[in-house]
């Protein structure tokens, strides 16, 4: 099998570049972590031996299972360039599958969101129950903390672009609904940004600290919004009802917590207060109103639990949030029709 071209935009150039003879790996400094700026550089490894390419993409990307279909007739090449904690890659090889198992995940565990697009050949992505398959021009979102598998051939050349997961304002549950989903070239979408991201590894010149932190951390926004646009469930309301369930199971497991609000919601979910209470309202509920539903139920349960006898009222209204007894006492009796201190004796 003859060897592949270098992708579209060499990224070898002058004093920003590393460049190495065929079969030599060149040492890939790890990604850096959100709001950190390091120097913007390029990288490049090029080879036709199988173990320093599995080291190389181990090593540039994570620990991953590759499973060439020619291992005798194998090249490959890795080029890279760095905007403050995005990493863009050019990858292009022979027909091969990479595989980021349960194992490997809990061995070597690193958090990242990444974006593959394929330039040329095809692609198959799985994650989370899902396979999406990429022609030239097409991307899908992925992570690095659940497996995944990609399937890619024949000769085929992939970009890959790459956020700490931690940069990235989505939930699981969120993003466990946008990966392994088709972005095409073609859809609105789409034709905007797959030229956008290709431009990171073929553009001239420099971005300084502060544009590279703004480009990575849009450019991220983007992709998210592009996989979000894919992912139309048949229940208009889907996103919003799941959203508001995991919201409200927030409340259940925060109820000891006296900021415990709106606002402390809206920064646990990465979204403003406003969305906070238009997402309760959406399901004719308030927070508010549902914070103090839930801490009332759960001094309820608690103020009759046999082990909780030798402890006093103001005690087990403190543990859920009501710091002022006498609040605590008035709201209890308006929501069961009976004061705590009588509800308590007659439950005993």
């Amino acid at each position: 099998m003859t060897s592949l071209p270098p992708p579209d935009g060499d990224l070898v150039d002058g004093d920003c570049s590393d460049s190495r003879p065929a079969n030599t790996a060149v040492p890939q400094p790890s990604l850096s972590r959100a709001g950190s700026t390091p120097q913007q550089r390029r990288e490049v490894v090029r080879t036709s031996t199988l173990g320093t390419w599995i080291d190389t993409i181990r090593d540039t990307f994570v620990a991953l299972d590759i499973d060439p279909a020619e291992p005798t007739q194998f090249t490959g090449a890795v080029h890279t360039r760095h905007f403050a904690h995005l990493m863009a890659a050019d990858v292009t090889a022979t027909s091969q599958s990479f595989r980021r198992t349960a194992r490997l995940a809990n061995r070597h565990p690193l958090e990242l969101m990444q974006i593959g697009m394929v330039v040329a050949g095809e692609g198959q992505l799985i994650q989370d129950g899902r396979t999406c398959i990429l022609g030239p021009g097409d991307f899908a979102l992925y992570e690095t903390s659940r497996p995944f598998t990609w399937n890619l051939h024949p000769d085929w050349h992939l970009r890959v672009f790459t956020w700490p997961r931690a940069s990235v304002a989505l939930t699981e549950s969120q993003s466990q609904q946008l990966t392994a989903r088709t972005v095409s070239s073609t859809s609105p979408v789409g034709q905007l940004l797959s030229p956008m991201l290709s431009s990171l590894l073929v553009a001239d010149g420099e971005v300084s600290s502060g544009g590279a932190i703004g480009l990575a951390g849009g450019l991220a926004d983007l992709a998210i919004t592009a996989a979000q646009e894919e992912c139309q469930p048949d229940d208009p309301d889907a996103a919003m009802r799941e959203l508001y369930a995991n919201m409200v199971q927030y409340i259940g497991q925060h109820l000891d917590d006296p900021d415990l609000s709106p606002s402390g919601i809206a920064q646990a979910f990465f979204v403003s207060t406003r969305t906070v209470h238009r997402v309760f309202a959406r399901f004719d509920a308030t927070a508010a109103a549902t914070i103090r539903e839930h801490r009332l139920e759960a001094c309820r349960q608690a103020m009759v639990a046999p082990r909780n006898i030798p402890r006093s009222l103001t005690d087990i209204a403190a543990q859920f949030g009501f710091i002022d007894l006498s609040v605590f006492s008035r709201a209890f009796t308006a929501t069961y029709g009976i004061s705590p201190s009588r509800y308590r004796e007659q439950h005993r």
